[in-house]
Order: C-alpha cells, then sequence, then structure tokens
C-alpha cells in the first residue's frame, strides 16, 4: 500500500509513542503537515509540525485542540484516532472505574475527536478519518470485557460516521491490528508460553510491527484509497481469517 499526502494537514492523536507514533512518522514521510497529540510526552513529539497536551475524553480539551490546528493551518484533511489504552477484567470481577475510564477513552474519545474535525471537513467538502479497533472489537477475548467492548464500539462508530457524512465526501475507515509490538503490549514481550500461544494463532507467526499499522493507515488517508469508506482493515497476520488449534 502506498500513499501520498503532500501538505495535508493530518490530526494524530496518542502520537506519542506506539502506532500513534509510526504515523505520525509516515505521514511525515509521505509529504504531510502533522499534529500529534497525547495526553503528556510534549517533547517527544517536538520535531512534528504541533504537538499537542490532550486529553481525548475532554470535549472541551478537544475542541481547544482542533480550533487551534485549523487557526495555525486552516484545514484538517485527515484524522487518525490512534489514543487508547488497554483495560482488562470480566463482568463481575473488573473494577467499574475501569470500564468508565474505557469507555472514555477508546470510545468516547474516538467519537470526541471525529465530532471536532467534522465541521471543518464538511465544510472543505472532503476529508479522511482513520480509527483504531483491534481484533478483539471483532471476535472478544476472555477477560477482557472493557476493551473488546469499547473496541467493538469503534467499529460500529466507524460504520456510523461513515453512512451519516459519506455524501459529504468524508472516507470514514478502521483498522483492526493483531498482536503488535508497542508499549501497550509491554506484557507480551520477552520470551513466555502466553507469547508464543498468542502469535502462534496468528497465521505469520509473528508479532507485527507499528510501522505495518502506520502503512495502512497512510493508505487510508490518501486519495489511492478515494472509494474505500466504512471499511474495517485487520492488520493482524491472519488472526481473524482462521481460527487456529494449539495443540
Amino acid at each position: 500500500m502506498t500513499g501520498t499526502l503532500a501538505d495535508r494537514v493530518i490530526f494524530i492523536t496518542g502520537a506519542r509513542s506506539g502506532i500513534g507514533r509510526a504515523t505520525a512518522d509516515a505521514a511525515r514521510r509521505a509529504g504531510a503537515h502533522v499534529v500529534g497529540a497525547d495526553i503528556d510526552g510534549l517533547e517527544t513529539m517536538a520535531d512534528l509540525d504541533l504537538a499537542l497536551a490532550l486529553d481525548v475524553s475532554d470535549p472541551d480539551a478537544m475542541t481547544a485542540a482542533v480550533e487551534q490546528i485549523l487557526k495555525t493551518f486552516g484545514r484538517i484533511d485527515g484524522l487518525v484516532t490512534c489514543a487508547g489504552l488497554s483495560l482488562t477484567g470480566s463482568a463481575t470481577d473488573m473494577a467499574l472505574d475501569d470500564w468508565h475510564k474505557a469507555l472514555a477513552v477508546n470510545l468516547t474519545g474516538t467519537m470526541l475527536a471525529a465530532r471536532a474535525v467534522l465541521p471543518a471537513m464538511v465544510a472543505a467538502g472532503n476529508g479522511a478519518i482513520v480509527t483504531l479497533a483491534s481484533i478483539y472489537g471483532m471476535t472478544g477475548s476472555p477477560g477482557n470485557t472493557p476493551y473488546n467492548v469499547t473496541k467493538g464500539g469503534v467499529l460500529q462508530l466507524t460504520r456510523s460516521l461513515a453512512a451519516d457524512y459519506g455524501a459529504a465526501g468524508i472516507r470514514v475507515n478502521t483498522i483492526s491490528p493483531g498482536f503488535i509490538e508497542t508499549p501497550m503490549t509491554t506484557m507480551l514481550q520477552g520470551e513466555s508460553p502466553m507469547r508464543s500461544a498468542f502469535i502462534n494463532m496468528h497465521l505469520l507467526k509473528r508479532a507485527g510491527r507499528a510501522e505495518e499499522v502506520a502503512k495502512t493507515a497512510i493508505f487510508l488517508l490518501s486519495d489511492d484509497a478515494s472509494f474505500i469508506t466504512g471499511a474495517n482493515i485487520p492488520v493482524d497476520g491472519g488472526f481473524s481469517a482462521a481460527q487456529v488449534i494449539l495443540v
């Protein structure tokens, strides 16, 4: 997948590290003006065109961030919502605060980012939004209720946004990563039976790299994906394509 983003303004949440940082770097290489936002760690984003401290679950902060981008660049051509967190537990043993926090960041934060950029995109008559879901928004997994539910919600939010704003020229798609080596998956780094079992559930028998997800995001932001909207692209090494039986 290739794509050019020459002179486009791309807003990326969760840009400090992992998939967000890899997407910011890829967007710069594709010629974009990149705005990176994260809840902290602005110094790690100092090389971007604009770095913002942002709690994606705060509606007023999101509105202010988008206003600052529009004041600085005059437009927003693309959005990638990489901000997220992983919280675990079943319905009966998870902390209720974890449930609310996962909803606030993973799902409401994604909605607030889209809600904030859409008026400018609609006024311009074009724009592209890429959300980040997960294989576990597609299939679920035991002991992972807050994450599963919020990422499943991102999938449905993406379809709803695509349905509501396609006629205005806005494309909205999602990426569902499998096991990607990022700071969010540090618990699976190093040799362990759990890591090996998880990797073996991917048909390619390896973990993915953040750069591989980023390349897909750049494609979806670019005109190369001009007739794609409402789609979910699994970047998962085949995890979702087949049920692997481990013996």
